[in-house]
This record gives C-alpha cells, sequence and structure tokens, in this order.
C-alpha cells in the first residue's frame, strides 16, 4: 500500500459505541480505512471532528436529508454530532480513505488560537473540498506529517505540532471556503432535510410515531417512509431507536442507572426496550452498564 505510514484498517464493522468513543488517548488520530466487503455504514454521528480524504473509489455519504458523491482526492470535513451514514457502490472493487479525527474541545482551541471559531462555527455540519483543492496544497501530506507527530514522545512537543498543523489545515480550508465552491450534493431533499431536525429534536418524547410524524409534515406515511430510507438508507423507525440507544448509552456514561437512562431517551416501556436492547447487543442493559463501568476504570473517559 501506497500509504503504509499510516495504520490501516480493513472492513470495519462500525457500531455507535465506536463511534461515539472520545479520543480519550490522544487528542488526534489518523488512519488508512479500506472497504472491501463492508459497503455501507449504520447511521451514526462522531463526538470529535472527521476529516475523509478519498484516495480510491467512490462513495456516497449521506447526511440531513442530502446525498454527496465523494470522489478521489476529495475530502470531507464532518462536525461532531452530525448524523451520517456511508454507502459504497456494489460495483466497485473497494473504498479507500484517509481519516483524521480531532477531539472536539482541543478543535476549539485552536480555532480560537487562529480566530476562526466565530467564522467556523457557522459552517455547514458537513462540507467537502474539490480535489484540485486538496491537490493545490497538499493535504494528504499534512495529514500523513500529522499522524507523523503521534510519534513525537515529548507530549508537549507533541500537542504543539498538532496545533500547528491543525491550525493549518483549517486556515487553509478557511482560504478554500472564501475564495472556491465547496462540492454540492448530488442530490438533496428539503422535507427529509426537515423530518431529520424535527426527529433530532423530539425523538426523546416517547409518543414521537411515524404517523404523527408525517402528519407533521403534511404528507402520508407512505411516501415518508419511501423518501426517508432514499435519504438516509434505515427506515424512520429503526433512525429513531439508533438515536435513542446512543442516547441511552450516553446516560449511562453521565452516571444514570439503567431506568432513569432509559426513560430519559425516550423509551415508555422497560420490558420491551430491555428485549429490544439484547435482541442488538446479545447482552442485557444492566450487563453492558457493568461492562462500560469496567471500560471506563481501565480507560478514563471525558
Amino acid at each position: 500500500m501506497a500509504y503504509h505510514r499510516v495504520e490501516s484498517v480493513v472492513d470495519q464493522h462500525l457500531t455507535q459505541d465506536t463511534a461515539n468513543f472520545q479520543l480519550s488517548r490522544n487528542l488526534v488520530s489518523v488512519g488508512y480505512y479500506v472497504n472491501v466487503q463492508t459497503r455501507s455504514s449504520i447511521a451514526h454521528s462522531h463526538p470529535y471532528y472527521e476529516f475523509i480524504l478519498v484516495r480510491r473509489g467512490i462513495c456516497e455519504y449521506l447526511s440531513g436529508g442530502k446525498r454527496f458523491l465523494l470522489h478521489p482526492d476529495e475530502m470531507l470535513l464532518i462536525a461532531p454530532g452530525t448524523v451520517h451514514t456511508m454507502i459504497c457502490p456494489s460495483d466497485s472493487s473497494s473504498y479507500e480513505r484517509l481519516i483524521l479525527q480531532v477531539d472536539a474541545d482541543f478543535m476549539v482551541q485552536v480555532l480560537s488560537e487562529c480566530m476562526l471559531q466565530e467564522r467556523i462555527s457557522n459552517s455547514p455540519l458537513l462540507y467537502i473540498l474539490r480535489a484540485e483543492d486538496v491537490c493545490r496544497w497538499g493535504l494528504r501530506e499534512l495529514l500523513e506529517r500529522i499522524n507523523a507527530s503521534a510519534s513525537v514522545t515529548d507530549s508537549g512537543l507533541r500537542d504543539q505540532l498538532y496545533r500547528c498543523q491543525i491550525g493549518e489545515l483549517m486556515l487553509t480550508i478557511e482560504h478554500v471556503a472564501s475564495t472556491s465552491q465547496s462540492v454540492p450534493p448530488n442530490a438533496s431533499s428539503k422535507l427529509i432535510s426537515g423530518v431529520t431536525a424535527y426527529i433530532l429534536e423530539h425523538f426523546r418524547d416517547p409518543e414521537l410515531n411515524v404517523a404523527d410524524i408525517a402528519q407533521q409534515f403534511y404528507i402520508s406515511r407512505e411516501h415518508l417512509s419511501r423518501s426517508f430510507k432514499s435519504y438516509t438508507n434505515e427506515s424512520i423507525r429503526h433512525y429513531i431507536t439508533d438515536l435513542r440507544m446512543q442516547e441511552f448509552r450516553y446516560g449511562l456514561v453521565t452516571g444514570k442507572n439503567v431506568l432513569n437512562a432509559c426513560l430519559a431517551s425516550g423509551f415508555s416501556d422497560y420490558s420491551s426496550f430491555v428485549k429490544s436492547f439484547r435482541k442488538l447487543y446479545g447482552i442485557t442493559p444492566t450487563e453492558y452498564r457493568e461492562q462500560l463501568k469496567n471500560a471506563i476504570n481501565r480507560t478514563p473517559l471525558t
């Protein structure tokens, strides 16, 4: 592989647990990811900034009622908390990309030092840089230099290198964004954009259901279900359940007991929730909480 300097991960089976894991050991992480057999991801979000630079293949990213087709040498920036899904065309041999992940609090510090915090906070949650801009400004080489900085044993020097390199990356993106157009989505839907925003605001309401959402947007339940799956790659019911499960796990991390975390996440029937949780993860919520406590004791989480 041409990018042997970056650790490679092949056919990762992503879960929301791994997606939601904080960068607890490092402020910055770089990896080279290859999809050969795994053709899609779950709808998920991260608590950190993610930069995806395509090296081979074509892939589509779905988020907020928009579909973005990502080509080689294009770079995708995903803000923390942005729910998105990745889908690889079935006719492509592999999808390979460099991924840079940056701790959200560390990014805020860097943006503040570069006087970019206000500007970036008003930027889209998902943004694509064109291939010609990525190549002109040497962003692949920059990501590789960021990866090389991880080998610096002096933590103070390493963090300062990260500050300079991430600052250079964000200043470059700011310049590119102000002088050229970003890559537009290949398809978008104001309806699904509104629906996903509505769900994100109300998924903790145990009464939320597909029929009520359809009525809220004055369309039929059938049309809504078809359109939503087209732009998110999953059903509305599963989308709401995924968000509630993510919220439940976050509740456990913040100290809630199982019952309170369940009710606060939008699940009204505890026994039904336990059955669903066990079906999805193979263990009970209580067993999961014990595993989580053991993991936290081993590795401090933010």
